[in-house]
């Protein structure tokens, strides 16, 4: 059995066998106690700790602005119109997700949730206010108490986000098959930077070879003792061993002791926001239940996209000419570029973007794009970087042929090669192309067959879960991106 220095309450492991060298504690191990805190934080504390910060700034808010009152102790109605709005922030925080679990993993979510919840409570307390009650509340107030909580609220979540990442938890696989040498690759790559790969647990520690880098911990009977020793958190039970009754008698038990056990599948979907394409079969669209046809869903994206293009539209009005010129200055070619790509249902489109190539560039045979690609002007460059090349789609959203968010449209003939080379890849034009995606945030530049169907893996995770939540978490880290790249 590999041996691995116990994970003890006064230093938390930071290192896996993927590194090769050996564990070294946290630097920190105050760390470790406020980690394990945040992840059993139940959702009455957050409750209460969100109303203490709204109600003090509601206090602050008199102070400054209400004749130096700290609060309207005689004013019952007014005391309604504040406990109104208290609730509302409660309510919307439960309909948006603000108090799970998995907001606090990532930063993206934790803003796209309080940015909705703030917004979304105080148009719900002045609707019912003004309908239904004879108070009023203090816009002034209201504003800076909504704003306290967007900082101070969001402050500390985004620090729990940052000490949830930095002490990892701890993971073991059990009969490890094909699919653990994607966990594997997951792992290397930075997908699963919030776990600690331990090792693994199998009878036949020959099947070492298939994920080399991980130690063989030992078999599933000394799963009970491996689990304390390791301090183990997780436990993901590969397909072949979850068929097995006697892995699975010693596995279940291990959820009684505060263990999360889920197979590979699922766990690889949650912990990367992508689907295996190379396991997934027609049966996986059965179950998947996909919402992509769903009118009401298709109706509110649609409205969506609407306003978030004209949106769009406003803001890059001034900047268009400035672009425009840019590129004409360059090397006195056309400012625009169009070029067929294949959207929702197969059906072909003209897609029109500014031309970031010399002229001449494309021909007939499409060639994959790459980073640092030599046909790319100066400014096409920064264009690119910033993704500014993508503005004129802005008209091909409100014409309907595309959506904000969705699979990247690919030219017809690459369609053809991809379908012949991936499984599931038409699956991939069940919804509109969109500006931006899930694969765009998540992966680089596509430049061969396999490249092509990473990205299909986070498509397909996209048309599983869309939603508009989703939606505008990809837009903000879409933004993110923007921004970085015109820096």
């Amino acid at each position: 059995m590999a041996s691995q220095a116990a994970v003890g309450t006064n230093e938390i492991l930071r290192t896996s066998p993927l590194s090769g060298s050996a564990a070294t504690p946290i630097r920190f191990p105050v760390l470790g106690y406020l980690a394990a805190v945040l992840r059993s934080f139940p959702i009455g504390s957050w409750v209460l700790l969100d109303m203490g910060i709204l109600f003090g700034g509601i206090a602050l808010g008199f102070e400054l602005f209400v004749n130096g009152q700290i609060l309207p102790y005689t004013h019952v109605s007014t005391w309604h119109g504040w406990a109104t709005l208290g609730g509302t922030f409660i309510f919307a925080s439960l309909v948006f997700g603000l108090y799970e679990r998995e907001t606090l993993w990532s930063r993206s979510r934790i803003l796209t949730r309080l940015m909705l919840t703030c917004t979304t409570a105080p148009i719900i307390a002045y609707a019912i206010i003004y309908a239904l009650m004879y108070t009023q509340m203090s816009r002034r107030v209201t504003a800076l108490a909504i704003i306290m909580q967007m900082i101070v609220g969001g402050t500390i979540r985004l620090t729990a986000c940052w000490a949830l990442h930095r002490v990892p938890r701890n993971l073991i696989l059990v009969g490890p098959g094909v699919i653990s040498n994607a966990l594997i690759r997951a792992f290397q790559q930075g997908f699963l930077h919030e776990y600690q790969l331990a090792g693994y647990v199998d009878d036949k520690p020959a099947t070492s070879d298939t994920i080399s880098g991980s130690a063989w911990l030992g078999t599933t009977e000394e799963l009970p003792e491996i689990r304390d020793r390791y301090n183990i958190q997780d436990i993901v039970v590969g397909a072949e061993a979850a068929t097995d009754q006697t892995v699975m008698s010693t596995v279940l038990p291990c959820l009684r002791r505060g263990c999360r056990v889920t197979n590979e599948a699922t766990f690889f979907e949650k912990a990367t926001g992508q689907i295996l394409v190379d396991e997934i079969t027609p049966h996986w669209f059965l179950f998947a239940d996909l919402q992509v046809h769903c009118q009401r869903r298709q109706a509110l994206k649609r409205a969506f996209d609407i306003v978030t293009a004209l949106i769009g539209v406003v803001l890059a009005v001034p900047l268009a000419p400035i672009i425009a010129l840019a590129i004409k200055l360059c090397d006195g070619g056309p400012a625009l570029y169009s070029q067929t790509r294949v959207g929702q249902n197969g059906r072909s489109f003209k897609l029109y973007k500014f031309r970031t190539m010399k002229v001449g560039a494309e021909t007939n045979t499409p060639v994959w794009a790459v980073q640092n690609d030599p046909r790319v002007t100066f400014v096409g460059r920064f264009l690119r970087k910033s993704r500014l090349d993508e503005l004129p789609q802005l008209f091909n959203i409100l014409l309907g042929q595309m959506s904000i968010v969705g699979p990247r449209p690919e030219r017809p003939k690459l369609v053809t090669e991809l379908t012949r080379h991936i499984p599931y890849y038409n699956e991939r034009h069940l919804v509109k192309p969109g500006l931006t995606g899930w694969a765009q945030i998540g992966f680089r530049y596509g430049s061969s067959i396999e490249d092509a169907k990473r990205k299909l893996q986070f498509d397909l995770y996209y048309l599983k879960n869309i939603s508009i939540e989703l939606d505008l978490i990809i837009l903000l880290r879409t933004v993110g991106v923007f921004v970085r790249g015109a820096c």
